[in-house]
């Protein structure tokens, strides 16, 4: 019975791999949680390979024919037989078969976990494809996390991010970074920016340098999610107010009173 252990566990971990769900999850998993997790969904899996042997040993016939062909049914008679032959004897043949029937068995039951979770997010939010809103769902327990990912769904919301460095950028975020088994979403983001610029070190308005739509090409931009001090989703109409055009310069204003600047 000690031996089931080792396939259980395994099958669990591979059950939080493949899983819908616990797939995402897997950074979150760590130290004795991920043993705990894996001996959980392991268990489940090792009693519907139990209920699965126990019910195909009694209700099963031992043999079918099709087509004049008579085939054999009894896979653990014919497993203890071969380890008969390897010099096992009656008693612990049996307990042989058994443990590869069960630990089998409890292998495969991962992909009826999988399954399982595939037809619950299906009954849930209606289609197959449910990725988006499982990943929302892990992500509404991080704020900055949540609005990145709202604003990627969006094709017209763009994001004013501030860097550790008082570098600011707007643009579309067009990726977030995948989960890995020991990190998260929160690793790196790309968007395509749309204009760029510092805060004043003195006032911390933002000052904007950079117009990339001057630039007739595609530009994406890397940013490390840790570095970004602050976001907020970025508001034309609310920017144009806060910042009316200034009047061009005359010889008795200063040019850099005409700078556009924004908060």
């Amino acid at each position: 019975m000690l031996l089931l252990i080792f396939p259980v566990l395994v099958a669990g971990f591979v059950a939080c791999h493949i899983h819908p769900i616990h797939s995402y999850k897997l950074h979150r998993y760590e130290g004795q949680y991920l043993y705990l997790k894996s001996a959980e969904l392991g268990v489940k899996c090792f009693a519907m390979a139990s209920v699965a042997a126990v019910a195909g040993h009694y209700w099963l016939p031992d043999s079918i024919s099709v087509g004049g062909e008579t085939f054999d049914l009894t896979l653990s008679a014919f497993l203890a037989s071969a380890m008969k032959v390897l010099g096992f004897d009656s008693a612990e043949a049996t307990k042989i078969a058994w443990f590869f029937l069960l630990s089998a068995s409890t292998f495969l039951s991962s992909g009826i976990i999988k399954c399982w979770g595939h037809l619950s997010l299906r009954y849930r939010f209606g289609t197959w494809d449910a990725k988006i809103f499982v990943i929302g769902e892990i992500l509404e327990d991080s704020p900055l996390d949540y609005l990145l990912f709202k604003l990627s769904l969006e094709k017209d919301k763009q994001v004013m991010l501030t860097m550790d460095d008082r570098k600011v950028y707007v643009g579309k975020v067009i990726n977030l970074g995948e989960p890995s088994e020991t990190s998260g979403m929160d690793q790196d983001i790309s968007i395509i920016p749309l204009m760029s610029g510092y805060r004043n070190k003195d006032t911390l308005k933002v000052e904007f340098t950079t117009d990339y739509d001057e630039v007739e090409a595609d530009i994406y931009l890397s940013l490390r999610q840790d570095s970004i001090v602050s976001a907020t989703e970025f508001n034309f109409a609310a920017y144009q107010k806060w910042n009316p055009p200034q009047i061009s310069p005359t010889p008795s204003q200063p040019v850099s009173d005409c700078q556009v600047t924004g908060g």
